[in-house]
């Protein structure tokens, strides 16, 4: 990791815990992995000290540590990667908050705050017994802030709006968030480093001796490590699976039982439930609740980063195409969530190779998408969004299909059927020229009929309206799908090439970056140099020509956008020996990806900035925050505070407000620029 990362690291871990675990935390990042005597050699902290902000850090995971020979000596590394997830946290929150409801985003909420959590230790923090609470109850309070006035206990899943009532609805919730992948089981490499997780895999997964070829002894070996990390990452896929249909089974039998009772028995037993869940939740047994109270989960991040960016590719979808078409688009997004399990280095396909198939990328069947709610519960939403043509003038199911033996036409009738695609109602006597055309048309092409080929205009079912939608996605010149055809064997599908996608939103960032900071002319520039997959490299005259802008502001131009990194410049002599300026020719090109890593630096340091900004204006009212804080002035603010302190309060506010506003925006950058 770079500098400006390492600082934006210590930062973050400052602002949310404080600063001993950060100046634990910094003397890891800058001096690299340390045992505990090293740690106490270069941090001047007491053990105590020491040994209390570990204890912070690892449940975090913002320190991994590695005890090889099993002795007690054990290696201490700062996690830098994970550190950043901190300022994500509130994002992740709103996210889940649409799809899964309140209930499961605050339980997201808390097992963020915690990093990991027993589900047995979270079943007694949110159902504590009558004469002591649960153990995380004050950590989850300590860092829940009251919005009101009123004193009332913080109970865990009160902040998102909507409280988990029983145990089994608490399990319920966990078992569906795990099915989703947002949670995920725990397992020893959690705490291990990336590194050390390597050299455990190569000693657990042994080679394959049936395998004659080296070579393809070594790559089998290799493939099985690789899934071997997945699952201690992840968990297994047949774990996940067994443990959500146990869930599944045990929902189905209950509400079966219950389903079954008369109405006055089924109360009883109902209330009898609750009951007996009140009573066992003090000795925790292990019948209390569907799920495994020494089950330890933890937040699943890369899933969630999954998530963000396919709200950023329906943003791009409904930027180019609208408002109907990326709903459709973000429907099939969301179908296609559990073929992933990590949001980079997915496979994708490439133009100039046939040889990688389409089954490598995720894919979604057109009638998977038709039991999506959202899309069948009214047909005309999508029907109506892609035309308003009559259907029974235009046909233009035969732009779908080429014509056996197509004949040559004239001008005038092809200006004609041009006119006849535009949108809106046609006059009487455009009426009269398209009908006989299309009839003179039907005549040549007989085996094309409008029963067979879907409309474009004027669809009557939701499948048709559905797959003109998704056939418009795939048309798109970012190609946000790649059509499957459909076999004897296997319906019609949607592949989602996702590594050129990405490769689009990085584009577009970049584009915007540039445009924003030296102008439209400079985004010019950028086009013209990165055509034909950025190998192209032009010289001045050359750039003047295509671009069309004077020399003299393009020569002040390229210097500008060189010294910022955003383009690359290429010296190449004429006679080999001396660099005379006259005799060197000047090539100006353009490399995604310096200028991707420049940009990512740059943006973690405005982000550094603008935190300890925020910690230099909270200074400044210190002593007002800190009365507006107290339990006995929250809510009462404008009451007890002085009209000066309440002017430097509201003016506080507003700025921190703005500064963690832009701390947001500058994320959404980072991760179009480091995470898809």
């Amino acid at each position: 990791m770079s500098e400006y990362a390492t600082q934006l690291s210590v930062v973050l871990v400052n602002e949310l815990f404080g600063e001993l675990p950060s100046q634990v935390f910094q003397t890891l990042a800058f001096n690299g992995r340390l045992s505990y005597s090293g740690l106490v050699h270069h941090s001047h902290f007491s053990p105590i000290e020491i040994k209390h902000s570990l204890s912070i850090l690892i449940q975090q995971q913002l320190v991994s540590w590695y005890d090889p020979d099993n002795l007690g000596q054990a290696f201490y590394e700062a996690n830098l990667e994970n550190s950043y997830v901190l300022v994500r946290s509130g994002k992740y929150v709103e996210l889940l908050k649409d799809r899964f409801g309140d209930a499961a985003s605050g339980l997201i909420s808390d097992i963020t705050v915690l990093g990991h959590v027993r589900i047995g230790d979270l079943t007694k923090t949110y159902f504590p017994s009558v004469d002591e609470r649960g153990p995380l109850s004050e950590i989850i309070a300590s860092n829940s802030s009251p919005q009101s006035g009123d004193k009332q206990t913080v109970r865990p899943g009160d902040d998102a709006g909507e409280a988990v009532h029983t145990i089994d609805e608490l399990h319920s919730v966990i078992g569906d968030l795990l099915g989703a992948g947002l949670l995920c089981l725990i397992h020893a490499s959690y705490f291990r480093s990336s590194a050390d997780n390597l050299a455990e895999a190569e000693h657990a997964v042994p080679r394959d001796g049936s395998i004659k070829s080296k070579k393809q002894q070594e790559a089998t070996w290799e493939l099985d490590m690789q899934q071997k990390l997945e699952d201690w990452k992840y968990g297994s896929k047949s774990e996940i699976q067994g443990l959500t249909q146990s869930l599944q089974h045990k929902k189905r039998t209950l509400e079966g039982d219950q389903d079954g009772l008369p109405p006055k028995k089924r109360k009883i037993a109902h209330s009898r439930s609750e009951s007996s869940q009140q009573k066992t939740t003090d000795r925790e047994p292990a019948s209390s609740g569907w799920l495994d109270h020494n089950l330890v989960v933890r937040v699943n991040h890369e899933k969630l980063k999954i998530i963000i960016r396919n709200q950023q590719l329906v943003a791009l979808a409904e930027e180019s195409i609208g408002t109907s078409t990326s709903n459709v688009y973000a429907e099939l997004l969301q179908a296609a969530e559990p073929q992933l399990r990590k949001c980079k280095n997915e496979l994708h396909i490439a133009d100039d190779d046939p040889e990688i198939e389409l089954t490598t990328l995720p894919q979604v069947s057109t009638e998977d998408l038709k039991t999506i709610k959202n899309l069948t519960l009214d047909p005309s939403s999508l029907s109506n969004t892609l035309g308003k043509v009559d259907p029974s003038q235009v046909d233009l199911g035969k732009l779908l299909h080429k014509p056996k033996k197509p004949k040559k036409r004239r001008k005038s009738d092809q200006s004609e059927a041009a006119e006849a695609s535009v949108e809106g109602s046609a006059s009487s006597d455009e009426s009269d020229k398209i009908s006989n055309q299309s009839e003179s048309e039907g005549d040549r092409t007989p085996d094309t009929t409008p029963d067979t080929t879907p409309k474009i205009n004027g669809a009557t079912t939701p499948s048709d309206s559905l797959r003109q939608h998704l056939l418009l996605l795939a048309d798109q010149p970012q190609r946000f799908l790649i059509p499957v055809p459909r076999t004897k064997t296997n319906l019609e599908k949607w592949a989602i090439p996702y590594h050129d996608l990405s490769k689009t939103l990085l584009h577009n960032a970049i584009i915007s970056i540039t445009v924003s900071r030296f102008g439209p002319l400079a985004g010019r520039l950028i086009r013209i140099l990165a055509a034909n997959d950025n190998t192209t490299k032009l010289d001045e005259k050359m750039l003047v020509l295509l671009s069309l802008i004077p020399q003299k502001q393009m020569r002040t131009l390229l210097h500008s956008m060189h010294r910022a990194g955003h383009i690359e410049l290429q010296e190449i002599p004429k006679d080999g020996s001396q660099r005379r300026p006259g005799m060197t020719l000047f090539y100006w090109f353009f490399d995604p990806e310096r200028c991707r890593k420049r940009m990512l630096q740059e943006t973690y340091k405005t982000m550094t900035r603008l935190i300890q900004r925020a910690r230099v204006e909270r200074e400044a009212v210190r002593g007002t925050v800190e009365k507006a804080e107290r339990t006995d002035v929250v809510g009462r603010e404008e009451e007890l505070l002085g009209e000066e302190e309440w002017t430097a309060l509201n003016e506080w506010k507003e700025k921190e407000e703005r500064i963690w506003g832009e701390v947001g925006r500058l994320d959404e950058l980072v991760a179009i620029l480091r995470d898809f």
